[in-house]
């Protein structure tokens, strides 16, 4: 297999995170402001050992763990970290990241590959995780918000007044592409540095009448930390129809967004 299939197949497993797809069960509870309370995440977290133990049985599984960077390898818009616990270490795959021996990272949400042909470290790696960000490994795994998502918020979020619903900007997709939009919305996923940009997706209560969608994704480039449950005003140009390659397609995408907390 080439070197270029490789990475199309590793972008597709950090792709499936950034389109939501996720096996974790989430549950959300709102304010009536709309803030999202009581943040609860069941993605399953291993050992390093208990990865390679149950390798077989959680294979194409997404799980969570943690450890200490021993090495890295760089690959073009990829970075292969070998980490270790204590327990065992493991070969990890994600997006371009600086890292260093002795960092500490924290995994969310991380997909689980047998077999995988590495052209980057000339070998086939028999256990090895895709991740969509290599986190800190001082926060709390089930604190962190990177990666979490749901398909259905419980939430109300009241119009920003002189801008748009989520549910204005699907019905009106076609009057408003091209344009600049502004909107509010509560943040249900963070994922930093996918191809050099955060991407966030955030819902309102409100959703396309016809096909259901309740949900924008939105990218910035800026250095402003967001987290699931905040609040924001999201402003930028309306982009339809988004093919971003590999197979992924945007009905609607916000790119490069100025986005702020909404202190109301």
């Amino acid at each position: 297999m080439t070197r270029k299939v490789l990475f199309v197949l590793l972008g597709l497993g950090l792709l499936m995170l950034l389109s939501g797809c996720t096996s974790g069960n989430k549950k959300y509870s709102s304010t009536p402001e709309g803030h999202v309370q009581n943040f609860e995440v069941s993605v399953p977290e291993y050992t390093i050992s208990g990865i390679l133990i149950n390798s077989t049985n959680i294979d194409n599984q997404f799980i969570s763990t943690k450890g200490v960077v021993e090495k890295t390898v760089a690959a073009g818009m990829y970075t292969y970290a070998k980490i270790s616990d204590g327990t065992g270490e493991i070969w990890v795959a994600g997006p371009k990241t600086n890292l260093k021996p002795g960092s500490k990272v924290k995994l969310y949400g991380a997909l689980v590959v047998l077999n995988f042909k590495s052209p980057a470290l000339n070998k086939t790696i028999d256990v090895l995780l895709m991740t969509q960000s290599f986190g800190s490994g001082e926060s709390s795994l089930h604190g962190t918000t990177e990666g979490n998502s749901t398909s259905a918020v419980n939430v109300s979020v009241k119009k920003l007044a002189g801008g748009y619903t989520i549910s204005d900007i699907f019905t009106r997709s076609k009057d408003l592409a091209g344009k600049e939009i502004e909107f509010r919305g509560v943040i249900t996923k963070v994922l930093p540095e996918i191809m050099n940009k955060t991407w966030i997706h955030l819902q309102d209560g409100t959703k396309d009448n016809v096909t259901g969608e309740n949900e924008i994704k939105v990218t910035y480039s800026g250095p402003e930390k967001f987290k699931v449950g905040d609040v924001v005003i999201v402003k930028g140009k309306l982009e339809t129809d988004v093919n971003i390659g590999s197979g992924y397609f945007f009905r609607v995408l916000i790119n490069n967004a100025t986005i702020k907390k909404d202190e109301t």
